[in-house]
């Protein structure tokens, strides 16, 4: 999973989930505007809602702000992307000594909390601070 932080930002994506891309747009448009926390409740409850790689990538976007000193309680899914993620090929040995490859295709998921108070600092290095 890869994060990323900008001013009022936090930003996690998984590069190879195994989810239908049209399940993942769904899940991320009913959970788009709730609390982080109330969108994991959502997706990783069982039921009509459930959709865990997306509930995965929210969590990894919660751990990541909590990770900044931000309170869970105070992030909002602002949004997300979905799209085409990177292809997953693997060996499968058959009889003989054969094997085939299996290529099986996946899906990129990003999701974007808000997370207030978040400022981006840059620390300056200059002669004194060596």
């Amino acid at each position: 999973m890869e994060i990323s932080s900008a001013p009022g930002v936090v930003a996690a994506e998984a590069p190879q989930a195994r989810i239908d891309p049209a399940v993942a747009i769904r899940a991320l448009e009913r959970v788009r505007g709730m609390k982080a926390a109330d969108a994991l409740a959502v997706l990783l409850r069982p039921g009509p809602g459930m959709c865990e790689p997306v509930g995965r990538v929210v969590q990894g976007a919660l751990a990541a702000a909590d990770g900044l000193g931000v309170p869970a309680g105070t992030c909002i899914v602002l949004g997300g992307e979905v799209g085409d993620g990177e292809p997953v090929i693997r060996v499968r040995r058959q009889a003989h000594g054969l094997a085939t490859w299996i290529t099986t295709e996946t899906t990129r998921i990003r999701i974007e909390l808000q997370v207030p108070g978040l400022r981006l600092v840059r620390h300056e290095r200059t002669e004194a601070t060596g």
